[in-house]
């Protein structure tokens, strides 16, 4: 058996509905068998067919290619950031996550109404925990762009576990993933009759302590994730903070300086009048001193305008008399 063979059969048979998978992934390995690859017929007939939320992360992956590759790289700088704790980039990356999520969410829904299988709140909530887990975890975000899924994915901080993906691994026909326990009851009972005969075995105390200490790792790993986040978070309100005081001390002494080029013009303008006002008392006292010697200068004129005519009138009769004086002589 070709891994290529196992690939290219998966990559077309989980891009078919979920109804008509079943009996094309027979016919696919009956004809494998056909032709003497018994190992081929055999892992083909084991892919699984895929739940409803499964079926539209595949979809998702072949008509929202795009949009799943930014995912993908997003998730790539959204775990950087989170491992360098810069608080500001993750808030930033944050919002475009929720951005392409509820972008891809959308795109889900009208991918399983245009096939008349709309998405219940159930299948809404599996699809988008398996776009969350591609955006925590290198191993599920290369599953979800591969568009092979036979179950979703869930990310519990130790990572997702069985990817259901062939593409991604190509070696043999996966089992179910145990990555998300969460299936439409309608998708259960194909699963339950493909698996009929296979028990699980019952645990041990030993095995069963063992679930209980990785449980116990997993409730731990997400509490320190969900604290890390929560860490970061504050790192970025406090270098918002930081900033917007920064800009806030800038701003004030860009007023201050300002303040003081205004103070510094108003003291000059101040002085200016002051040696105007001064001027001006100046030229005021000179102009009343000059005025006082004008009007001394009228008076002592009047006066000897007065003096003047009393001498002329004095005169006028002196000749007068003279005149008169004369003609007696005559």
């Amino acid at each position: 058996m070709r891994d290529a063979d196992l690939a290219s059969a998966a990559e077309e048979l989980y891009a078919l509905s979920p109804g008509d998978f079943t009996a094309a992934r027979d016919e696919r390995a009956a004809q494998a068998r056909a032709a003497g690859d018994r190992d081929l017929a055999q892992a083909i007939g084991g892919l699984r067919r895929p739940v409803v939320s499964a079926w539209l992360v595949n979809q998702l992956a072949r008509e929202a290619r795009d949009q799943i590759a930014e995912l993908v790289a997003l998730g790539e700088s959204l775990r950087r950031a989170q491992q360098d704790l810069a608080g500001e980039q993750v808030r930033e990356l944050s919002v475009r996550r929720r951005t392409l999520v509820a972008g891809l969410l959308a795109e889900a829904k009208r991918i399983a109404a245009r096939d008349g299988r709309p998405a219940g709140l159930q299948v809404e909530r599996e699809v988008e925990a398996t776009l969350q887990a591609a955006l925590a975890d290198p191993g599920a975000a290369a599953a979800v762009a591969a568009g092979c899924l036979a179950s979703p994915l869930s990310y519990s901080g130790l990572g997702v576990g069985d990817a259901t993906s062939v593409a991604t691994r190509g070696r043999r026909a996966p089992a179910a993933s145990r990555a998300a326990p969460a299936q439409d009851k309608a998708e259960r009972k194909p699963a339950r009759r493909e698996q009929a005969g296979a028990r699980r075995p019952r645990e041990t105390p030993a095995e069963r302590e063992a679930r209980r200490a990785a449980e116990q790792a997993e409730r731990q790993a997400r509490q320190a994730a969900a604290e890390a986040e929560r860490r970061a978070a504050k790192i970025a309100e406090a270098q918002e903070a930081f900033r917007r005081a920064a800009d806030g001390a800038t701003a004030a002494a860009a007023d201050l300086a300002e303040a003081d080029r205004r103070h510094a013009a108003a003291r000059a303008a101040q002085e200016s009048a002051r040696r105007q006002v001064g001027r001006l008392d100046r030229e005021l006292s000179q102009a009343i001193a000059e005025e006082s010697e004008a009007n001394r200068a009228v008076r002592d004129a009047q006066r000897a305008k007065e003096a003047a005519a009393r001498a002329a009138d004095a005169a006028d009769r002196r000749l007068a008399r003279a005149r008169t004086a004369a003609s007696r002589l005559d």
